[in-house]
């Protein structure tokens, strides 16, 4: 006899002989009750949930709150006109989502926007305006980030990457290591797109030395909005967004190519404002990885505006 209590369990035994009985209700079982202090069982309303959800929530096209807990990101390629459009849309209706068993498939948007149309600058300030949401950062200040020579990681890095693989519970368990507080599926995620960009092989090296050198103390030290923002992400829902607005003459530092690229792969929606059309972070790239749309004169020396003194432009003047 074979007692086998939970249903979402796949039987390892099959055989045509084999008499199975089975009955409607589950219970969820770790290992066997020696007593009762290591029995759990759900309430009439707990299954009824359960059921409901399997209902509702199988491919249906409805997703409950934060369903899944990995993604893999595709980057969209579109058009400028496109932007203002996908940019306030849930992720689920966006072209190419996909959902596969535990995982989701979202399209994100990472792009270089470059110059000013029709040198109109009330309706370039007024269509960046209008894509500052509550889940959207704006940097305007270049180098955003730092090398930090005093990173916990720094002298660390030959013991958490190796192989071609990044030792997580080495990493958990360092004593410098600040997401601990973030739930762990959130730490996993963050930690398996840290490997993911070194895989990718994005970052140029510093004069031989392996990008992982630079990509884990910099992603190990993230700011405490970003963690936020990422915690809270739901890969069904809107995505959180970057809005840089680079009008000089400022590069981006190693971290911030290494910062942007990240967030890409997390999910997020980075968007670069260059109306000088400028170079500013791709000679941190190995390849292009940014969509450009180039879709003005190019325009120097700008200040930007306080932006709770612009309005925000109409979707048709970025599409006129």
């Amino acid at each position: 006899m074979i007692l086998s209590p939970d249903l979402n369990r796949e039987s390892t035994l099959s055989d045509p002989l084999l008499l199975e009985i089975r009955h409607e209700k589950s219970l969820q079982l770790e290992k066997y009750p020696e007593d009762q202090a290591g029995l759990r069982l759900g309430t009439t309303a707990f299954h009824a949930e359960e059921d409901l959800n399997s209902i509702m929530y199988g491919d249906t096209g409805l997703y409950r709150n934060r369903q899944f807990s990995k993604a893999n990101v595709i980057t969209l390629r579109t058009m400028y006109e496109e932007i203002p459009v996908l940019w306030g849309q849930e992720l689920k209706y966006r072209p190419n989502f996909s959902t596969l068993d535990d995982q989701v498939n979202i399209p994100v948007i990472f792009a270089k926007v470059s110059g000013v149309k029709n040198r109109d600058l009330a309706g370039y300030w007024g269509s960046i305006k209008s894509l500052v949401t509550e889940e959207t950062l704006v940097y305007q200040e270049f180098p955003h980030l730092s090398q930090n020579t005093e990173n916990p990681f720094m002298q660390s890095v030959g013991k958490l990457y190796q192989n071609g693989t990044l030792l997580k519970d080495s990493v958990k368990k360092h004593r410098g290591y600040p997401y601990g507080l973030l739930k762990e599926s959130v730490q996993d995620y963050i930690l398996d797109k840290i490997e993911l960009l070194i895989r990718l092989d994005l970052i140029t090296e510093d004069n031989g030395r392996r990008s992982e050198y630079r990509i884990i103390p910099t992603l190990l030290n993230l700011d405490r909005e970003l963690l936020r923002l990422i915690q809270n992400y739901d890969f069904t829902k809107k995505n959180p967004k970057l809005i840089c607005i680079n009008t000089g003459e400022d590069l981006f530092s190693k971290e911030d190519a290494i910062l942007l690229a990240f967030l890409n792969l997390v999910g997020f929606d980075v968007i670069l404002f260059v109306p000088t059309g400028y170079q500013c972070v791709e000679q941190h790239y190995t390849r292009p990885i940014l969509e450009e749309h180039q879709i003005g004169e190019y325009l120097y020396d700008l200040k930007v505006p306080d932006f709770s003194r612009v309005s925000a432009g109409p979707q048709k003047a970025l599409k006129d």
